[in-house]
């Protein structure tokens, strides 16, 4: 009587005692991504940066209640700084404490020359897709919006608040926090769970597309939101509420599609530029 030999199976089945984790990818443009068991930040630190944010704003909002009207410019450029440093501040201590310590490998903060390219076209296009949206808005409300870009009358403040803030600092730091730290915060909880308890099988189909359009959608709509305080009336609200969606759902897309937040910081920049030119241009 001869003894069979049992089958082989095949070279890329997981052996019974493969963790199922290790055959995916911490590549964050991947399907099968799954966060780096280093990688411990997450909501926290997001509600702690956002939290940081808002005091800040608020803080200079009330100072400039009791300063003159010549100090105006200096404190909405000291509320730039401030605010924005808050969140690039919490996004650098989570990731130094939480995570790798790169902002590179935590967060994609990365920028490829084709990203140019990407980014422009989308900004454009993005641009566009708010005017389109913003038309039957406007003639629902019958109000004109106004803008949120600050306008000042000192060139000095113009550059700083209205050129450097608008297209150089806002888009860096809103996509690192956003398309950064809030998107990456929210896939990897949902294919996780707890940092300090992660799961330990491997996330359903079910689950990973969940995380995947989640992240997407709500980190879209939580950018939108901290907009909103920028709005004087109801149609402001309104425009301004469709464009920064439409923009942050491009963003969220192309990060998650590319890994990196290159694409979306030019993006970001030329949406605001364009913005910017239209509104010097009728001043």
């Amino acid at each position: 009587m001869t003894q069979q030999t049992p089958p082989t199976p095949p070279p890329d089945a997981p052996s019974p005692a493969e963790d199922p984790l290790e055959r995916a990818s911490v590549d964050y443009s991947t399907a099968d991504y799954f966060p780096s068991p280093v990688i411990r930040w997450g909501l926290p630190q997001f509600a702690i940066g956002l939290l940081a944010f808002v005091v800040m704003v608020v803080a200079v909002n009330v100072v400039s209640l009791f300063v003159p009207l010549e100090a105006q410019g200096f404190l909405l450029f000291a509320a730039v700084i401030l605010g924005y440093g808050a969140l690039f501040a919490t996004v650098l201590v989570a990731s130094r404490r939480h995570g790798t310590g790169s902002l590179a490998r935590d967060f994609g903060l990365r920028i490829a020359p084709v990203d140019l390219a990407i980014g422009l076209g989308v900004g454009v296009a993005a641009k566009i897709a708010g005017v389109v949206v913003a038309v039957p808005l406007v003639s629902m409300t019958g109000g004109a919006p106004t803008s949120n870009v600050p306008v000042e009358n000192d060139v000095v403040w113009i550059v700083l608040n209205t050129v450097v803030a608008t297209t150089l600092v806002a888009p860096v730091v809103e996509e690192l926090f956003f398309r950064g730290l809030l998107l990456r915060a929210i896939r990897n909880g949902v294919l996780r769970g707890r940092a300090s308890r992660p799961r330990t099988t491997r996330p359903s189909a079910a689950r990973i597309r969940a995380a995947l359009v989640g992240s997407i959608v709500a980190s879209s709509v939580l950018f939108m939101a901290i907009h909103l305080y920028q709005a004087p009336d109801v149609t402001t609200l309104l425009v301004l509420g469709s464009s920064t969606l439409l923009l942050g759902l491009a963003n969220a897309v192309l990060a998650t599609r590319t890994g990196r937040l290159g694409p979306g910081i030019v993006a970001h920049a030329v949406f605001n530029g364009v913005a910017l030119l239209g509104l010097l241009a009728v001043s």
